[in-house]
Parts: C-alpha cells; sequence; structure tokens
C-alpha cells in the first residue's frame, strides 16, 4: 500500500511500523524545491563572504542552531532558571576577585548541566562532541557564578595544518595523532566576557588540569576504533576559530610563552552555509532511501556525510561545499620535543602550567585593566540578556524547511 504525504517531516517518523513509499511526484517536487533552496544558501554565502560579513556567518550558525531539536533548548532554558544563581550582572562583579577554577563535567552533576546550559546559549548549534571528550565548566569561587567552558574532543584523523608540521612515521600518523585532543568548545559568557573572559578559557586549554584529568579519565583504556591503549601523556591540543582570524587566541602569552601557536588555515571545506536546510536535506534522505542516522561506527561526520549524499541525489556537484571561509588553525603544545615525539622518537616532559597561575596572570593582565579602560562594562542586565538568548532559541521556529 502506498501512503501519500505532501512533504516530509524533519524529526517524525510514521506512526506504524510500515515504510512509507513516496509517489515519485511527490519526491521530485521535493528534489526541485530544495536545489533551488541549495543553490540559492551557496549563492548568499559567497556575496557575504565576498564582503567579509562576520554577521551573516553568526546569523547563519544561529539559524542552523534553531533548527535542531526544540527539546535542546527547552532543557537548557530549564536547567539555566534551575542555576540561575550561578549567572551574574557585571555589577554584581569585582574584577581584581575574580577566582577563576576549573571544574571537571561528569554525567548527572551540577557542573554537566551548567555545562550544557553555557553551550546552548553560543550562535554556534549545540554539538556535544565525539570520541574521546574532556569537558570543563570555568567557575568563578568568589562570585560563584560561570565564567566560561571548554570542550574537548578526539581530534580529526585529517588536519592539513596540523599533519604538514610533522612527518609521521609509516602507518602511525593515527596513533600519534591519538596522543591530542581537539578544543571544539572554548569561550566565556558576559559579564566575563567583556572581561576578555575568552582569553582566560584559552588559556587554561594549557593547564596542568587539563592534562591531569585525561590521564584519570583515560589512561589504560583502549581506543572504540581500534581497540588499542590509548597514549600518554596528552602531548597537544588543536583548535580552530569560528570565523577567519580569531582575537580570542590570537597573541595569547604567559611569561613569554606563546600557548596557542597559529599554524595555519582551513582549507575553506564545510557544510555551514548549508547547514539551516540540515533538516530538509535529511527529510528528502528518508524519502529516497538514502538518510544515515548518527551513532557509533558511522563516524563523527555524520552529518557531512548526509550532506554529501544529499547533493549527490539531487545532482549538485560537491564543489558547492567549497565556501571559502578559512578558519584559522592552533596548537597548544603540552610537551617538551613534541616535534620529535610525532616523529616516534618520544615525547619530553609535560610543560607546567598550574591554572592558579594562568588565572592570577589573566586577572591582572586582561581583566582588571579592561575593566578600568571601559568602566561601562557592567552596566548592562547580563543574566536577562543570557535568558533571552535561551527564550528565543525555544520561539523560533525550525530553519530550512521546504
Amino acid at each position: 500500500m502506498i501512503q501519500s504525504k505532501t512533504a516530509p517531516s524533519a524529526t517524525k517518523t510514521p506512526a506504524s511500523s510500515a515504510k512509507v513509499i513516496y509517489l515519485p511526484q511527490q519526491v521530485d517536487a521535493v528534489a526541485r524545491a530544495l536545489r533551488v533552496s541549495v543553490l540559492e544558501a551557496c549563492s548568499k554565502f559567497e556575496a557575504a563572504t565576498g564582503n567579509d560579513d562576520k554577521d551573516y556567518l553568526r546569523a547563519l550558525h544561529i539559524q542552523a542552531k534553531l533548527g535542531q531539536s526544540g527539546g535542546t533548548a527547552q532543557t537548557a532554558k530549564a536547567l539555566f532558571e534551575k542555576y540561575h544563581s550561578r549567572f551574574r550582572n557585571g555589577s554584581e562583579i569585582d574584577p581584581s576577585k575574580i577566582k577563576p577554577v576549573l571544574k571537571f563535567v561528569q554525567r548527572n552533576h551540577e557542573w554537566s548541566d551548567l555545562f550544557y546550559a553555557t553551550r546552548s546559549m553560543w550562535s554556534m548549534p549545540y554539538n556535544k562532541g565525539y570520541g574521546r571528550r574532556l569537558r570543563f565548566v570555568i567557575f568563578d569561587e568568589y562570585h560563584e557564578a560561570v565564567i566560561g567552558i571548554i570542550g574537548l574532543q578526539s581530534p580529526p584523523a585529517d588536519l592539513a595544518a596540523r599533519d604538514r608540521l610533522w612527518d609521521y612515521p609509516d602507518k602511525e600518523k593515527l596513533a600519534l595523532v591519538n596522543c591530542t585532543l581537539d578544543a571544539y568548545a572554548v569561550g566565556a559568557i558576559p559579564p566575563y566576557s567583556y572581561l576578555l573572559g575568552g582569553k582566560l578559557c584559552a588559556g587554561m586549554v594549557s593547564s596542568d588540569t587539563i592534562r591531569q584529568a585525561y590521564w584519570r579519565q583515560y589512561a589504560g583504556k583502549k581506543t572504540r576504533m581500534l581497540d588499542e591503549n590509548i597514549q600518554q601523556p596528552l602531548a597537544a591540543v588543536t583548535t580552530t576559530s569560528a570565523f577567519g582570524r580569531s582575537s580570542q587566541y590570537n597573541r595569547l602569552k604567559y611569561n613569554g610563552r606563546l600557548l596557542a601557536e597559529p599554524i595555519g588555515y582551513t582549507m575553506g571545506f564545510g557544510t555551514i552555509h548549508l547547514e539551516h536546510l540540515y533538516p530538509a536535506l535529511c527529510s528528502y534522505l528518508k524519502m529516497v532511501d538514502g538518510f544515515t542516522d548518527g551513532g557509533f561506527g558511522n563516524g563523527p561526520k555524520v552529518r557531512w556525510q548526509n550532506i554529501c549524499r544529499a547533493l549527490v541525489r539531487l545532482g549538485l556537484p560537491a564543489s558547492l561545499l567549497q565556501h571559502g571561509v578559512k578558519r584559522e588553525v592552533f596548537l597548544y603544545r603540552l610537551v617538551d620535543q613534541l616535534d620529535d615525539g610525532m616523529a616516534g622518537k618520544g615525547f619530553g616532559a609535560p610543560i607546567s602550567l598550574p591554572e592558579a597561575d594562568f588565572a592570577e596572570f589573566w586577572r591582572e593582565r586582561w581583566a582588571v585593566p579592561r575593566a578600568q579602560r571601559f568602566p561601562e562594562w557592567n552596566l548592562g542586565k547580563d543574566v536577562d540578556l543570557l535568558r533571552q538568548t535561551l527564550v528565543s532559541a525555544i520561539a523560533a521556529p525550525p530553519a530550512g524547511a521546504v
């Protein structure tokens, strides 16, 4: 029996277990509309990037975020209200007394809830990370408030800017790359972001606390994909900027040591310009039995896989994925002789940086001077702003419907 539908839903599945079979004209109509939407999105993106319009890029991220499950924003809003006392207005903060500490995130704990709520405030679509993961809330113990977060995950197997640095031994590249992590979420929220809290969060990636937490979490355990013992130590961390060059990582130094070393740019390929169409592309793939769900065994880039597969089905060239936005790549060296280690000769000793030392350095180097230069930094209603950010995500309709 053929069940007819005029348009597929991005999230709903048939109520019965019977497979829905779409008429050819229905599939063709959806495909035609999607082709137009994809080409229009690419054209608008090309025009915006030609003018270096970062506001347009942020708007695209927000649109993609709003296309995610509504439950994400609802949950984040509920957690924000539960822990609203952990967020502060600038008028409540004395910059000279800020005491940042790293709080390791565990499941079903207050820090996990605060990480989730905080991450959901950003314009970037929520991503819980994949593979090996470490998450931290950066907390101001004096004012008992959230400053920001750090999220780390397994590194990409291939990253040209990173891989050009080292001459991996034959067949050992993946094992050596797995001595690193990738920072997928690093940043501060208001009012601390007005005091260059992003510099604090970025610098804390180099702290001893990160390496020690990695050791406690993964020492002696095996990787799921290769069933091999996880290498120690954590030798390095990579990260990429959200929009081209990054002021957060730029010239990030401690006692003359460059913490975040710029090593190049990404190749300018990706799906940022098509993310807002992702729900509609997935609906189309489900119509033609081409959809791949997330989960172990399907790889960390399931969104990339689905978008690529949809373009092929729609008869569109893969070159449309070359959006041209080159994100800056940074490298944190956490051990001496990192280059030797990546050449298979063994890593040197860890490079120590106590979190308390960097916290004090940040406060005196950036936070206090910033507050003095811009005395109006603390005049806003920051808690209301954070709440409104989450409310807007709930109220807005999903993006990209065909």
